[in-house]
């Protein structure tokens, strides 16, 4: 078998020998020539054999890939569409803006990309003879694709990114996207919001006064939104000045302050139009800084968060171990996180959790399927709330397992909700994961805070918001 840099010489060889005279694609092959020769030796064993180049990172069919507009994605596409506009002697425009969503543009600029590339690197990177990965989907992002395109210092997104990316997909919220809670639902009556004239304030989140982001941030009850601005503070001071200008002060007694005041401060910004506009623009700018978002992940990574919950689905798997014979597949990791997010995870104490999933795996000398086992841990861990919602993401972790028959029910909510698999993320029951990289706690949770509300503020409240009701 050849080694990774053999192949890779074998590559520029061949390009060597076939590359074309049109100055678009001789100036997209010297890019192709150089992102594969950049590969250093803690790589090159992934390289060992085309399959591992030809890997599918992101599969777009049916339903567009929606990743982020300030992930590695975005940065892939716009590197995608630059070389699809060389190849077709056309300008990038012709694709639109790197957006982050895996979908018709992207796949477009891919098939535009093929022709310009030679025989063998189209089979080294997985496109075939048609432009389409090995299992015939055209258009696939391979990991042979991202290599010949981007950075060498820009690594591709492994399995732990990519299935942070699907419950992304899922929750379909950026980090510059926020939106006020109150009030938010129709009264039933009269079909208007309180804000479109209606006296009374409906809402069906009363806890979440203010959401933010992927993972769905809250100002309420859970306080993800305060956590997340006083490690970003911590980390940067000043930034919140920098950006919030006159709603600093705002900021800053918010990140302090207790529930009820994260309730009247929001409130007292809600209610004012012109301040809510501003705020709004101001809390996308803030949200869009890197510094910002590292802090977001940082905080849902946190053991005392996300973090800890998805250790938890790992202590249960580790339970399982001995009887299955395998750490938590890459599609295994994706279900904790997006469970992690949406849905029910282990207790704290996951002893009598483990020890029935044992139990389970063990009743027959034929060890379950991935999917019969999240499929099983899933039945006991029910959702409390969104039932089909949560039945429907579930079914993204199943549809992939050939031994899993959904019901034709179960599968039409799939259809309806999202009609993703975890394979059009590249994750696979076939590759495992050892473990998860759990967070400190910010310290956040060692402040005593306090009521920080300014009189003005608690008067701008309207009465009926306070007294919301469920539609």
């Amino acid at each position: 078998m050849l080694s990774g840099f053999s192949k890779i010489s074998g590559i520029r060889r061949s390009l060597d020998r076939h590359i074309r005279t049109a100055g678009a694609c001789v100036a997209l092959c010297l890019v192709a020539l150089t992102s594969l020769t950049m590969v250093g030796p803690a790589q090159a064993t992934t390289l060992q054999n085309t399959d591992a180049l030809a890997q599918v990172l992101y599969r777009f069919e049916d339903r567009p890939l929606i990743l982020g507009r300030y992930g590695s994605a975005s940065d892939f596409q716009a590197h995608l569409f630059v070389a699809a506009a060389r190849c077709t002697g056309a300008g990038p425009s012709q694709y639109g803006k790197a957006d982050g969503i895996v979908g018709a543009k992207t796949r477009q600029a891919i098939l535009d990309l093929w022709p310009c590339l030679d025989r063998d690197v189209k089979s080294a990177i997985g496109m075939g003879d048609t432009g389409g990965n090995s299992d015939g989907n055209t258009g696939a992002i391979t990991v042979g694709l991202w290599k010949l395109l981007m950075p060498a210092d820009q690594p591709y997104p492994d399995a732990i990114e990519r299935a942070n990316h699907l419950t992304f997909a899922l929750e379909g919220t950026d980090y510059d996207a926020i939106q006020f809670n109150f009030c938010q639902s129709r009264n039933p009556r009269s079909g208007k919001r309180y804000l479109e004239g209606d006296p009374w304030c409906y809402t069906n989140d009363p806890n979440a006064y203010l959401t933010w982001g992927p993972r769905g941030a809250t100002a309420g009850a859970g306080s993800e939104i305060q956590q997340i601005v006083f490690a970003a503070e911590r980390a940067n001071p000043g930034l919140l000045k920098a950006v919030f200008g006159p709603h600093t002060d705002a900021m800053h007694r918010l990140a302090l302050g207790t529930n009820q005041s994260a309730f009247d401060i929001l409130c007292a910004i809600w209610i004012d139009p012109k301040r809510r506009v501003d705020f709004t623009a101001r809390f996308a700018k803030y949200g869009a800084l890197a510094e910002v978002q590292h802090a977001y992940r940082r905080v849902y990574d946190a053991a005392n968060a996300d973090g800890g919950k998805i250790a938890r689905f790992f202590k249960v798997y580790a339970a399982l171990k001995p009887v299955i014979r395998r750490d938590p597949t890459e599609i295994d990791l994706a279900f904790f996180i997006d469970r992690a997010t949406h849905g029910m995870a282990p207790p704290g104490d996951v002893s009598d959790l483990a020890t029935k999933m044992v139990n389970f795996a063990s009743r027959t000398r034929k060890v379950p399927s991935p999917g019969t086992l999240r499929r099983q841990l899933a039945a006991w861990l029910p959702s409390q709330h969104k039932y089909n919602d949560r039945i429907a993401r579930d079914a993204i972790f199943l549809i992939d397992d050939p031994e899993i028959i959904l019901s034709d029910t179960h599968r039409r909510i799939w259809q309806q909700r999202s009609g993703l698999r975890a394979s059009d993320f590249g994750l696979s029951d076939d590759r495992t994961i050892a473990d998860y990289p759990v967070a400190a706690p910010t310290g956040f949770e060692q402040i005593e805070r306090f009521y920080t509300v300014l009189p003005e503020d608690k008067r701008a409240c309207p009465a009926n918001v306070r007294k919301s009701r469920r539609p």
